[in-house]
């Protein structure tokens, strides 16, 4: 089987420089080539390269949408994001000791897990909504980590304003006095 493969190979190889040198000996020959019916669409329908290097190179003109790649619609807090910074007034704090997980999922529950040194401090989970144009509502049913878990009777409603990139890989977080926490993506939602 490789030797039918690389057969084949060859022998394309093969044709293939034929065909780039037959020209050549052509005119050397000084034989005039058969006239070739005209290339009608190559005005027509030029190539995506063609089509993007003349919008690349006449500014003012029509923008590249193929050029850089835009997400579909409006960004969407799902998956898994980790504490990385806060920032507050000038200064930035990168978390190392203090970690923060937040998981959202397509269905709008939620989890959060703070851990210091590993050991989990807090812990709550429910459900999330956005009130647009920048509001994080939770909806808290359970708090505690696993063995000190307290159902919320009635649930208790927490409003946090919060931003998304355009990509919705960086989740932030403002308070009230203006910090701003830093979360990362760092698992995206499973597809079914």
């Amino acid at each position: 089987m490789k030797t039918a493969s690389l057969s084949i190979l060859l022998v394309s190889a093969v044709l293939l420089l034929a065909g780039c040198k037959a020209p050549e000996s052509a005119s050397n020959n000084k034989a005039t080539p058969a006239p070739s019916a005209p290339n009608t669409t190559s005005n027509a329908n030029p190539s995506a390269e063609t089509a993007n290097a003349n919008r690349n190179s006449n500014p003012g003109k029509e923008a590249d949408a193929s050029a850089t790649v835009t997400p579909v619609g409006p960004p969407q807090l799902l998956g898994t994001y980790e504490s990385r910074e806060v920032r507050d007034q000038g200064v930035v704090t990168l978390m190392s000791q203090l970690k923060t997980l937040w998981m959202f999922s397509a269905d709008g529950t939620y989890s959060r897990v703070s851990q210091v040194k590993g050991q989990p401090y807090h812990a709550d989970s429910g459900t999330f909504r956005i009130e647009a144009p920048d509001k994080l509502v939770l909806t808290i049913q359970v708090t505690g980590p696993k063995a000190k878990r307290r159902i919320q009777n009635p649930p208790l409603s927490k409003t946090h304003t919060f931003s998304l990139s355009p990509d919705g890989e960086e989740l932030r977080f403002t308070s009230a006095k203006g910090s701003v926490g830093i979360f990362k993506r760092v698992a995206k939602p499973k597809t079914p």
